[in-house]
């Protein structure tokens, strides 16, 4: 028995390595971006609020900057069955579009965060809506 685990988590792995995304692992990549969205957007309310000083802002927006990145980078070089590829691209445009709101919001005036909240949580909302087509 542990012989035929061993085998499923090589086979995995192998699977895993060649860039191929599935729709669970794609339903993944949405939450995370939807996740980092949502965080962004509350992250530029408290900012406009005056909850979140200029440098807490300035870090955590770019902490959450570069994570949206580097999952645009992960899909934009991943392959996926064909009726997966609408996905697939949808999520590496909008896992680029977090990640520029958030790399602004890092340095952006009050008048900017008001309009990075709304553009963040309607990002958050397209990563939900693509992440519930892929159920």
């Amino acid at each position: 028995m542990l012989g035929l685990g061993v085998i499923v988590a090589l086979l995995g792995a192998g699977c895993g390595s060649s860039g191929q995304l599935g729709a669970k692992a794609l339903r993944q990549q949405s939450e995370t971006l939807r996740s980092e969205a949502a965080e962004g957007a509350l992250l530029a309310e408290d900012a406009v609020s005056g909850k979140a000083t200029r440098i807490y802002t300035h870090e955590h927006a770019f902490e959450l900057s570069t994570s949206a990145s580097q999952i645009a980078a992960t899909l934009e070089t991943a392959t996926t069955e064909p009726a997966l590829e609408p996905a697939l691209g949808q999520l590496a445009a909008l896992a680029g579009q977090i990640s520029a709101h958030l790399r602004r919001l890092s340095g952006a005036a009050t008048d900017e965060q008001r309009a990075l909240t709304r553009e963040l949580q309607a990002a958050a909302e397209a990563s939900r809506r693509i992440g519930e087509g892929l159920t």
